[in-house]
């Protein structure tokens, strides 16, 4: 009778499971019809989500790893807010109001009303994608360097932004590294208190005189207006319909910013239902543009690098607290955003983040921000010691070895170098 009652049973949950999978077909078939899923673009910009290195570089074992410094962004994440998804559903509601919408204007206002939707109560929260970016860099870091954190009487220190998805991203990443050290102390911090270095850019005064000035916003709205694509939008809202060519750029450039951010979501979306592969280009030649005349070093401007100067000085004593003073740190971890990356790089000049021209219409050739700051990038400072004491450093960012110091072609610099050349940024502005 037993036998009998599992197998009927078994029977039952088989057929259950068989109408769940026909389910998910027909819901998986339904889907890919409204939102066609391609494979993502580096053209995301700052959107795209993180690349996990094909392979690690493994240090000389002369070298033994004893202590990292480290500057990471908050990973994958929902859209910041409501207002571009809300933006594109005003006009496109009212272009299907007076009855010029497309074909394409309908799906785009059916995806917009789907974002809004699907992102309620979670806009600018840390998604799973982000969850997994973290806890990935987290694993290799310790599998990289697992000398780091064998001793349990070394603690890992860890601090982020005010920002709820920077918080997360160090919780993520902080509760990865404790499963693999548990009896590691791990202290963690968030808040205000740490925006001087984590976000600079929101109360330094000289730097807010230069964001409202119409020393870069003169080139950017010169570039924008040649450059930004009416035929994005004027593709969905359709003809017949009254806007203004400011309002068709600005929901062009809409467009391209909700369809950027949804790979960093884990929804794949066909693009060229929307935009040519040239308009999609475009439109992040101008994000990335944005990006670079507010968050780095120019021929305008030193002073978005200047930005991350107490940075640097940070990561300066706390080495110096480390190797100096002897304490017993295993790792300094912070958590913050593009805006505190961009700026740091640009300042230590690291190649491919500091890029100096009076072309602008060139700098998407030359500073990209995909490779610079996707979701979750990082910059490492890796501690070596040798048997006789003597102090390395490798810089990594986003897990790739570069070249700290121009001119300097080994990855590997005595500490007596580096410190040197970091603190030459803090005495120059002092």
């Amino acid at each position: 009778m037993l036998f009998v009652d599992i197998f009927v049973l078994n029977d039952k949950l088989i057929t259950y499971m068989r109408k769940l999978l026909l389910l998910a077909t027909v819901f998986s078939v339904i889907s890919a019809a409204c939102f066609p899923i391609t494979a993502s673009s580096p053209f995301e910009g700052s959107h795209h989500p993180y690349t996990t290195p094909d392979s690690t570089v493994a240090a000389p074992d002369s070298l033994r790893p004893f202590y990292i410094s480290y500057v990471g962004r908050h990973g994958s994440r929902y859209p910041s807010s409501e207002s571009t998804a809300s933006f594109i559903k005003f006009y496109l509601t009212h272009a299907d109001t007076t009855g010029t919408i497309t074909a394409a204007g309908k799906r785009m206002l059916e995806l917009a009303d789907h974002i809004i939707e699907m992102c309620d109560g979670k806009w600018g929260d840390l998604d799973s994608l982000g969850i997994a970016e973290q806890r990935g860099i987290a694993q290799r870091m310790y599998d990289n360097y697992p000398t780091v954190f064998s001793d349990n009487d070394n603690a890992i220190e860890a601090i982020s932004s005010y920002s709820p998805r920077a918080v997360m991203s160090m919780y993520s990443f902080t509760h990865q590294l404790s499963k693999n050290s548990p009896k590691t102390k791990i202290s963690t911090s968030s808040g205000t208190q740490h925006s001087p270095i984590l976000r600079p850019y929101d109360d330094n005064d000289k730097y807010k005189a230069y964001k409202t000035s119409r020393q870069w916003r003169d080139i950017y709205d010169k570039y924008y207006e040649t450059t930004c694509p009416l035929s994005v939008a004027n593709r969905l809202v359709g003809k017949g319909f009254e806007a203004s060519d400011d309002a068709l750029r600005e929901l062009s450039e809409s467009v391209y910013s909700l369809i950027s951010g949804l790979s960093a979501m884990g929804i794949g979306l066909d693009y060229t239902i929307y935009m040519t592969d040239e308009e999609y280009e475009q439109l992040w030649l101008l994000d990335n543009l944005h990006h670079y005349l507010l968050y780095s070093a120019t021929t305008l401007s030193a002073t978005p690098a200047q930005l991350a100067i107490p940075l640097v000085e940070n990561i300066v004593e706390a080495a110096d607290r480390v190797i100096d003073h002897g304490q017993p740190v295993a790792a300094t971890l912070r958590f913050a955003h593009a805006e505190t990356l961009m700026p740091l790089l640009s300042l230590l000049q690291i190649d491919g983040c500091y890029y100096l021209t009076h072309y602008f219409d060139q700098v998407g050739e030359n500073w990209r921000d995909f490779d610079i700051v996707p979701m979750s990038a990082n910059l490492q400072f890796v501690f070596f010691e040798t048997e006789n004491g003597n102090i390395y450093v490798r810089t990594d960012l986003n897990e790739k070895p570069v070249t700290l110091i121009p001119g300097n072609k080994s990855i590997y610099l005595p500490w007596e170098e580096v410190r040197t050349y970091l603190l030459n940024f803090i005495l120059v502005v002092e």
